[in-house]
């Protein structure tokens, strides 16, 4: 089963139409013909069955035949991730954290950060590349921040759990309950070189909860996806 992207502006009057490299993925990749069934998702919920009507060199349209719409699960997981310096390792976070549920990613220069630019044009297309491969129909919105503290002062959520290293893995249990009984958790992870004491102590006056992802030091990534896969 393979999904289609289309955002709400091109679904209008019972018809969905895909565009750009969506309507290439079909047309050409898929080798989708006219008469064939399709399911598109719209990045906020909707999911349609339809079937194609016509297909050009830039456009696939398909005629809705059925349709769909799906709430985000709770509690809603916002990643709040360290920019790491490796673009490849960066990347593989953000589609690993949205194929594991990420309602939000917010991507933040810290003390250790490394690297300074981040190509938005490539975690926008992998977004929706990893909502497709695992078949959801909420887009995952990508942010990146200049600190720490902008990302604080803007995101909002209910409860904040930040990974640590050093805290001591029989202390620094994962409070389930507290995550499952709220509307959105900030998962935080730093950059390479983890969080600064300064960041550190900045995050539980905030009423951040310091806990342990088990005692092996593991990289940024796995670190995020390690967390994230805890509330599978």
């Amino acid at each position: 089963m393979n999904n289609f992207y289309a955002p709400p502006s091109q679904i209008n009057n019972g018809f969905a139409e895909l565009l750009d490299q969506e309507a290439i993925h079909a047309s050409k990749v898929m080798r989708a013909r006219e008469g064939d069934t399709l399911t598109i998702v719209d990045g906020v919920g909707g999911c349609y069955e339809g079937i194609i009507r016509r297909i050009t060199k830039k456009s696939v349209q398909v005629e809705i035949k059925d349709e769909e719409h799906r709430s985000r699960s709770k509690p809603e997981l916002v990643l709040g991730m360290g920019i790491i310096k490796k673009r490849d390792r960066l990347e593989f976070a953000v589609e690993k954290a949205i194929e594991l549920g990420a309602a939000q990613i917010c991507l933040f220069r810290s003390e250790h950060t490394i690297k300074e630019n981040v190509r938005m044009d490539r975690l926008e297309s992998l977004a929706i590349s990893a909502m497709k491969q695992s078949l959801q129909s909420h887009l995952c919105n990508v942010e990146v921040y200049h600190s720490l503290d902008m990302m604080l002062d803007t995101v909002s959520v209910d409860n904040m759990l930040v990974a640590h290293e050093k805290v001591d893995e029989t202390n620094g249990d994962i409070d389930y309950k507290s995550v499952r009984n709220s509307e959105r958790t900030l998962l935080l992870v730093g950059p390479e070189g983890g969080f600064s004491e300064t960041e550190i102590s900045n995050l539980t006056d905030k009423g951040g909860e310091l806990v342990s992802l088990g005692p092996n030091r593991l990289r940024a990534e796995t670190a995020a996806i390690a967390f994230m896969s805890q509330f599978l």
